[in-house]
């Protein structure tokens, strides 16, 4: 059976404050190294600098702003489950065991495929939008050297859009899974 919508955990708010965390994470070092350069080397400080500055700081306002409303998000959420859960405890349910049995039904497979994916996404950055070119990028690549066989580029084509096939089609799948419990 499925959770009632008031106790389902705000997905959207996790995704947002660990995809928002990661952002601001990974631009710190870009505040930080930008802000210096005038001191450290102040002969390669130009307005290119400033404007590397302002869009570092303003994607990292906005990883700020996505955070404290996904902190917001969450905390309600929990507030509202903990109200419940103590309203829950003052009419016990007439057969326990039954729902303590449906909620260990949650799979654990379709996490394992969804986290390698977000995790290449992640750490990829803006190199994700390079992803679905990848293999014919690699095909051109493999022609460069001249004694290739003719078969390699559409072997490394076939593969690379075969694994990105079945990866999107086993992320259907795990999402599909997901939404139902």
């Amino acid at each position: 059976m499925m959770q009632s919508l008031a106790k389902r955990p705000p997905m959207l708010a996790w995704l947002v404050l660990i995809v928002s965390a990661f952002i601001l994470v990974s631009m710190l070092p870009i505040i930080f190294m930008t802000a210096v350069l005038p001191i450290w080397r102040p002969e390669e400080f130009s307005i290119v600098s400033v404007v590397m500055l302002v869009v570092a700081l303003s994607f990292a306002a906005g990883a700020l702003l996505s955070i404290r409303w996904a902190k917001r998000t969450i905390g309600a959420a929990v507030r509202r489950n903990s109200e419940l859960e103590e309203k829950s405890m003052e009419h016990p349910p007439a057969f326990p065991q039954a729902e303590k049995a449906e909620e260990k039904k949650k799979p654990v497979w379709p996490w394992l495929v969804i986290a390698p994916g977000a995790l290449l996404l992640v750490s990829t950055g803006p190199g994700a939008v390079m992803l679905p070119i990848m293999p014919l990028f690699l095909a051109g690549m493999s022609t460069d050297s001249g004694n290739t066989s003719d078969y390699v580029p559409a072997l490394i084509i076939l593969i690379g859009y075969g694994i990105m096939g079945i990866y999107g089609y086993w992320l259907f799948r795990a999402i599909k899974v997901l939404r139902k419990t």
